[in-house]
């Protein structure tokens, strides 16, 4: 009889619906309630409690983000206009004036392409301010319940672990762009800005050393995730060497500043992939894209833009407005790695809940 019984639970057991996250008692309704109004635009039709295809659900979130980026492209062009037009009046206006007004046409023609450049990277600032804030609330839902998941599924020690230190980082990380790289960017267009309208090369050298304080705290905090990753043992795993290689390289040219360290990290992504199983998981990994890859591709569309109208600029503009160019160009890319480095970090520690919860 005690057998009959036994073989009975067991039976009945087997036989409940262990792929839904609520029967093993995960909210997981937050992740779709707290997701920011403009990333559910960009999401498809996924629940946490089924299996969406990564990489289906991935491609429909970008081509709905380059479908909105129309806008962002429009008013790149009419900046870039702007720009090569006040660089080739002031190139003209040096050359009819006078050898003692130069350094005026100089310094006005500096100013006033800082004055047409700072409104558009204040809303570009203010965007990946915004997105920074969406990833940080997000992730505050979102790695609870991937540590939940990863815990049940009898791996306690490295979930807790997992969590703590990928909270840890990305909040760190988090802040200390809002709080300390945001404004030193601001202070690295003034510096550059002062640099072009006076000529010095004392304020070259600050410039200088403020672009390296920013990327190389960008790439420490990159540096110090990875490890933290690494003592863990979440990052490894046998992948198709080509297809590691190829991701790599796409990685490493993508982000500026961080491309080549979060390309390092690649394996993981292409690793865990082919293992992902949990659904909870990979509804994170679209819904972090969704937040994250709108305002990217409205940065990176200003900072490809800057780079082509440098590169025009170049054949008719003054040296010092060359110079400047350059310099917002390469502002534009430092604001380009904050966003991707924390959307691409985020994604990262999903593929490690995951892999810890397969």
């Amino acid at each position: 009889m005690k057998r009959a019984f036994l073989l009975l639970f067991l039976l009945l057991f087997f036989a409940l619906p262990a792929s839904a996250a609520e029967d093993i008692g995960i909210d997981t309704d937050v992740l779709e309630q707290e997701l920011p109004a403009e990333a559910s635009e960009l999401m498809p039709e996924l629940s946490p409690q089924e299996e969406p295809d990564l990489w289906i659900g991935a491609k429909s979130v970008i081509l709905r983000a380059i479908a909105k980026t129309d806008g962002s492209l429009q008013s790149g062009l009419r900046l870039c206009a702007v720009l090569i037009g006040l660089v080739t009046l002031c190139s003209v206006a040096d050359m009819s004036s006078v050898s003692k007004f130069g350094g005026a046409v100089s310094a006005a023609g500096a100013l006033g392409i800082c004055a047409a450049f700072v409104g558009e990277f204040h809303a570009m600032v203010t965007m990946a301010q915004e997105t920074i804030q969406s990833l940080s609330g997000y992730s505050a839902c979102l790695l609870p319940v991937l540590a939940s998941a990863a815990a049940m599924s009898g791996n306690l020690n490295a979930a807790a672990a997992l969590h703590a230190g990928t909270l840890l980082f990305s909040q760190l990380l988090m802040q200390l762009i809002c709080k300390l790289l945001i404004p030193g960017v601001f202070f690295y267009l003034a510096v550059a800005t002062a640099e072009a309208a006076l000529s010095s090369d004392a304020l070259k050298e600050l410039r200088e050393l403020i672009g390296w304080l920013i990327s190389k705290s960008l790439r420490i905090m990159v540096y110090v995730f990875l490890a933290f990753l690494s003592v863990t043992g979440v990052i490894g795993g046998a992948a198709d060497a080509v297809a590691v290689k190829t991701t790599k390289a796409a990685m490493s040219g993508m982000v500026p500043v961080v491309g080549g360290m979060i390309s390092d990290a690649s394996e993981t992504l292409i690793a865990g992939a082919a293992v992902i199983k949990n659904s909870i998981g990979v509804f994170g990994m679209i819904a972090v894209l969704s937040i994250c890859i709108l305002p990217f591709l409205k940065v990176g569309i200003q900072y490809l833009l800057l780079k082509v109208t440098a590169a025009i600029s170049g054949t008719v503009g003054l040296k010092p407005h060359i110079s400047l160019l350059k310099n917002f160009s390469t502002a534009m890319g430092y604001l380009l790695a904050m966003c991707g480095t924390c959307g691409l970090l985020l994604l990262v520690s999903c593929v490690c809940f995951i892999k810890v919860a397969v």
